[in-house]
């Protein structure tokens, strides 16, 4: 789970999208391999949270979100 505190700086927020995980339960071949390789059994582990195209897709967004609104700013 990604959590952006009100103190953090853009390219914390950034940081933590780029390397944010989610939990995964792990399949009955991941478990046999991890069994296989550690000799312990793992129920469950993290994945990215977002790939690199939803990466680049919420940059996009971003982008938009600032081309129609960097007129008002001064």
């Amino acid at each position: 789970m990604i959590e952006i505190n009100n103190t953090d700086l853009p390219i914390t927020v950034a940081e933590k999208i780029i390397t944010g995980t989610k939990p995964c339960v792990a399949t009955p071949l991941t478990k046999a391999v991890v069994k296989a390789i550690t000799g312990s059994e793992t129920e469950s582990g993290t994945a990215d949270m977002f790939c690199l195209e939803e990466i680049k897709e919420i940059a996009d967004y971003l982008m938009v979100y600032y081309e129609s609104h960097k007129e008002g700013e001064g």
